[in-house]
């Protein structure tokens, strides 16, 4: 690819990432904003059902803590429910103090919630074992989520599977690095890293592209490196691979695998940078 091809390539890669970050934040405010302002008890409501479906983090948990304290059962319950789902343990202080919500319906889902928090709070300190790595000496522990494929990049969901586990593989192989466990909740990672004075990332990675060329199939991935467990985005790095034959299975997995090990040549410097601001 000519230079200035590839620069254009990886400005806009750049601007898509940066654009589908900043689209979630901004609807993530959004709802939030419908869950404490809204004059009608269903779009506070459906505001809460909504904040259940994305990534959890303290001002998403804060917002629906305040709202159990809604004047509408309905939108308590459903911001019960969404905390259940959000599997956050740092939650269980606000359900409690609400745990006899004059509302039966309310009453259920808060005391839901408290009794699920309350199983993966004595869970999950377990499952706080970095996947690679344990020396001891690691400055930052890294979160990877499992990546997506954009529209139009067909991918099975095994293969993106596989192309986490070996992205945690290659991430822990880093000198400094520990990998989060994938089930790992956000008070959990807080507290691993406040305990060990470490600098948290995460990695939301995504297959860009898929194209058969006369060299064989071409894979382009883009990983956006954000705080952990905040998520606010730091980098992005681009990676891509061609690797010979046509679009099977195996080819498509070789060249996600070879892009991704591409991407993250630089983890390390960008790991760096963003810790020296």
């Amino acid at each position: 690819m000519r230079p200035a091809i590839a620069a254009a390539v990886s400005a806009f890669l750049m601007l898509g990432g940066l654009s589908m970050v900043a689209e979630a934040q901004q609807r993530t405010q959004y709802l939030i904003r419908l869950l404490s302002s809204s004059d009608a008890f269903r779009v506070r409501a459906q505001a809460a059902i909504s904040l259940g479906r994305v990534e959890a983090n303290e001002e998403i948990v804060s917002a629906l803590g305040r709202a159990l304290d809604d004047e509408h059962p309905a939108v308590r319950t459903a911001a019960a429910s969404s905390l259940e789902r959000l599997s956050d343990p740092s939650a269980l202080a606000a359900l409690r103090s609400h745990a006899s919500d004059r509302a039966p319906a309310a009453r259920r889902a808060i005391r839901r919630a408290i009794g699920a928090l309350e199983r993966l709070a004595r869970t999950r300190p377990r499952e706080a074992e970095p996947e690679r790595g344990g020396s001891g000496n690691a400055r930052f522990y890294v979160g990877v989520g499992e990546p997506a494929a954009k529209r139009g990049a067909s991918v099975s969901r095994d293969a993106l599977r596989r192309a986490r586990d070996f992205l945690a593989q290659q991430v822990g192989s880093l000198p400094d690095v520990e990998v989060a466990p994938a089930s790992e909740s956000n008070a959990v990672a807080r507290r691993v890293i406040q305990s060990r004075r470490l600098t948290g990332y995460y990695l939301d990675s995504s297959v860009v592209s898929i194209e058969q060329t006369a060299a064989g199939t071409r894979v382009v991935v883009s990983v956006i490196v954000g705080t952990y467990p905040g998520r606010d985005m730091r980098a992005i790095l681009q990676g891509a691979a061609t690797v010979p034959g046509g679009g099977g299975d195996e080819a498509i997995q070789a060249g996600i695998e070879g892009a991704l090990r591409g991407a993250i040549r630089r983890l390390t410097q960008a790991m760096e940078a963003s810790a020296n601001r």
